[in-house]
């Protein structure tokens, strides 16, 4: 199966979520409005790519920022407490994110060996054991099962008799409707932890055992509230026998209890030093962030810190940029007559390609009377069968050239006659059922191209009566189209791309032109008063010296186009 490019995958993902998906630099981050990745490769890339716009994307949505988040045990676990909000929010939302991030997690722990504490940082487990057990509980993250397994020992140590009240309070994780109710419940946890420390023993004196501590803890199995409690309990449940902390997972194969028989104790010395780093208000590591492990993973994997269009297997697209507003045409009246001779012309090629044909055939059931002389010479082709085209379903997206070479839209112009033929065909395309067209223009910025009419938005001339600078980028705006078609779901689509010379970014262009017809698109070429359009699309161009040429070259280049 053909791997989708990253390119769509942030386009679609970002109109999916209503937030903006740039593709620059080297370097993934969020700016709380704004989501940045770069052009990443690998095998797992795209997977990890769409993670990333999905975990941040909840964040975009669903987080308080004004909640502050701080660098150390409390902020760790503040984060891994929204994380688990906001990715059970976007799932309810758009259900299909649940499955994604769940195999996301899988891959972090097992193809990418994330999640394991730091030995160094005690305090870890028991941010491991607290994002395995709510991870589980409220999104089904069954690939945390070992991580919670193996971190569970020290952390019934550290909370004592106040562990099966840490599972209760963790069960409310997945009724947590705020960043603020996330920040009340880490609020909770960390009192609780303060007072499980205030509980250890001191140094030469003996704590509860293990074995009491597990005691303790099946007192209440099978009564705790219905979320966490069984996910940590699930496998004791089918074997009571076992002491608690034995941590068997028949369904995974791991045990925390070592080959001898006996479970495997932290030290009393690690378990203190754990509660210690936790309450110390300073960084253990920042464990547990999902969105940075995967901007570290990205970062790892990045290709490219510019736009580089001839990396056809996952380009980046040119962004959308908003087009100052202008005065419209002061000769209005006239390019309606242009309008009206194109629309009747467009109309007559559509209505042609529509109707029905009537075939003479050997087999059928109704005898066509124009064709019964056959019989005479042993013609046995005299039934009829009628054929039917299909309708018009075509989106149209055309390309305007702004250069500084195109002038301004005095009609003696080259800018002048592109602009007016540009609103001349989006006037008439509009008229008809079936197409949808969406008009931008390029000028001499390599990542930004702005659009005059969306895909069926009824032109305003206000928008096309603008002045050329900078240089020729087509190749960059074919980029942008080819995103934007790829997206539609119409049987045909064409790219209309109108320029005055030769391109910036010829290598570019060449590439965005077979992507494009690679996926189906058909690249029609213009040129204003110039033939360099010809070395790119050298048998799908027309070349015009003014706009009383535009409507023969147009009709003649969409011929049996516009229908499917």
């Amino acid at each position: 199966m053909k791997t989708r490019p990253l390119a769509l995958i942030a386009k679609v993902l970002g109109r999916k979520y209503d937030v903006t998906v740039t593709i620059a630099g080297q370097v993934a981050c969020t700016s709380g409005k704004e989501i940045t990745i770069p052009v990443v490769s690998g095998p797992h890339a795209e997977a990890l790519a769409h993670g990333y716009i999905d975990h941040e994307a909840a964040h975009v949505r669903y987080t308080d920022f004004s909640v502050r988040l701080t660098d150390d045990f409390a902020g760790d676990l503040l984060n891994i407490l929204e994380d688990v909000r906001i990715e059970q929010a976007i799932g309810q939302e758009y259900p299909g994110c649940i499955a994604n991030l769940r195999e996301l997690t899988r891959l972090l722990v097992e193809q990418e060996g994330v999640f394991r504490p730091d030995p160094s940082h005690p305090s870890q487990s028991i941010l491991a054991w607290i994002m395995a057990v709510i991870y589980m509980a409220v999104l089904g993250h069954d690939s945390l099962r070992q991580t919670r397994d193996s971190a569970e020992p020290l952390v019934r140590q550290a909370l004592g008799r106040n562990f099966d009240q840490a599972l209760l309070l963790l069960d409310r994780a997945g009724a947590l409707t705020s960043t603020r109710e996330a920040a009340a419940l880490r609020d909770e946890l960390m009192k609780l932890i303060r007072d499980s420390a205030h509980q250890q023993p001191k140094n030469g004196q003996s704590g509860p055992s293990q074995s009491q501590s597990g005691s303790h803890g099946d007192q209440n199995n099978g009564t705790g509230s219905n979320g966490v409690q069984q996910a940590q309990n699930g496998e004791k449940q089918q074997n009571s026998s076992q002491p608690a902390g034995y941590g068997q997972d028949k369904s995974s194969g791991h045990s925390s209890q070592g080959q001898s028989g006996t479970t495997d104790l932290p030290s009393q010395e690690s378990v203190r030093q754990a509660l210690a780093e936790a309450l110390s208000g300073k960084s253990v590591g920042s464990f547990g962030n999902v969105g940075e492990k995967l901007a570290e993973l990205l970062c790892q994997n990045a290709t490219e810190s510019s736009f580089n269009g001839t990396a056809v297997a996952a380009p980046r697209l040119p962004t959308a940029q908003t087009l100052n507003q202008t005065g419209g045409y002061d000769d209005l009246s006239a390019l309606r007559v242009h309008t009206a001779a194109l629309r009747a012309r467009l109309q007559g090629l559509v209505q042609a390609s529509k109707q029905k044909r009537s075939t003479p055939v050997s087999v059928g059931h109704q005898l066509d009377s124009r064709v019964l002389t056959r019989l005479r010479i042993c013609d046995t082709r005299v039934f009829t069968r009628k054929e039917e085209k299909r309708a018009v379903n075509t989106a149209v997206c055309m390309l305007m050239d702004s250069s500084g070479s195109m002038g301004n839209t005095t009609i003696l112009n080259k800018m002048g006659i592109a602009s007016r033929a540009c609103f001349v065909a989006a006037e008439a395309l509009f008229s008809i059922p079936g197409v949808r067209t969406a008009i931008a223009t390029f000028k001499g910025h390599d990542n930004h191209v702005f659009p005059m009419v969306g895909f069926g938005e009824k032109p305003d001339h206000s928008r096309f009566n603008i002045t050329g600078s900078g240089g020729t980028r087509l190749g960059h705006a074919l980029w942008w189209a080819w995103g934007e078609l790829s997206l539609r779901r119409e049987t045909r689509k064409i790219c209309i791309a109108f320029s005055d010379g030769d391109t910036g970014d010829g290598p570019v262009t060449h590439a965005a032109i077979k992507r494009m017809r690679e996926a189906g698109i058909e690249v029609i070429g213009i040129g204003i008063q110039d033939n360099s359009i010809k070395q790119y699309l050298p048998d799908n161009h027309r070349i015009i010296k003014n706009l009383d040429q535009f409507t023969p070259a147009l009709l003649e280049l969409l011929r049996e186009k516009l229908v499917a």
